[in-house]
């Protein structure tokens, strides 16, 4: 099985030191560069979106938050083309990403948007079968809370950006949106019920990088969640989009947190 250090690209390096040299932004990185080379799904080929023979075009790359747009687009099944960062056509405002464009109706302008929590919204309205406000409102309050509340409990930023630790580690009081989302899990299989759906793929995400960014931390203490990350990384959806290598490190992972 591969190491947490071969899945950072065979590096040694710490990650202190890993983010002293990339400063980790929550608006556009999700990693630091030296794990890019072993979070490497089987996505659309990148290149230049003006070629692209597809309805969505997706901008990003390994180490943003686009993979969690991968992940969701794998599930639905739906023909995605990927485009790089530096790609002129990119429609975000601000030249970051993710961003994406659905051209799919060719009666109507194009869709444009960015920040990875409205794409999921989008993705799930448009062809996830989120077609009232109840379910929206049920889908959507999971992803905003992954992006407002849990993200920065599980990664502990300094006034720079850059990632230096993990919430999850704390050997003291758990903290409350892991406590909470425990409790959560203990009654249902899925964040809106018995159905893996985009929530999941929200909050998941965020949950698996952790032990991905530091290889040390355990979820032990959390064995409903740790199970949750177990269901939602062995799903082939997560492999194509964030690389078989990875999905099969966690996997082993969280089989060592509920053993």
């Amino acid at each position: 099985m591969a190491s947490a250090v071969a899945l950072v690209g065979g590096h040694s390096t710490t990650l202190a030191r890993v983010a002293r040299r990339q400063p980790h932004r929550r608006s556009r990185r999700i990693a630091p560069h030296a794990f890019l080379k072993g979070l490497t799904g089987k996505g659309a080929k990148k290149g230049d979106a003006r070629s692209s023979g597809s309805g969505v075009t997706l901008w990003g790359s390994p180490g943003s938050r686009s993979p969690l747009v991968d992940w969701y687009l794998h599930e639905l099944e739906l023909p995605f083309e990927s485009a790089s960062p530096g790609d002129p056509n990119n429609p975000h405002p601000f030249g970051q990403i993710p961003a994406l464009r659905d051209t799919t109706d060719d009666k109507a302008s194009p869709v444009e948007l960015f920040e990875s929590g409205a794409i999921l919204m989008y993705l799930a309205d448009r062809y996830g079968g989120l077609d009232t406000p109840a379910k929206r409102a049920d889908a959507n309050k999971w992803i905003v809370w992954a992006n407002a509340s849990l993200d920065p409990v599980l990664f502990i930023e300094n006034e720079r950006g850059q990632v230096l630790d993990s919430g999850a580690r704390t050997k003291g009081e758990s903290p409350k949106a892991l406590t909470r989302l425990e409790s959560v899990l203990s009654k249902r299989e899925f964040l809106s019920g018995d159905c893996f759906g985009v929530a999941d793929v929200a909050v998941a995400s965020y949950l698996l990088f952790v032990p991905v960014f530091f290889a040390d931390v355990s979820f032990a203490r959390w064995p409903n969640t740790a199970r949750y990350m177990g269901r939602c990384v062995v799903r082939p959806a997560y492999s194509k989009a964030f690389g078989g290598r990875t999905a099969a490190y966690l996997a082993e992972r969280v089989e060592s947190w509920v053993a």
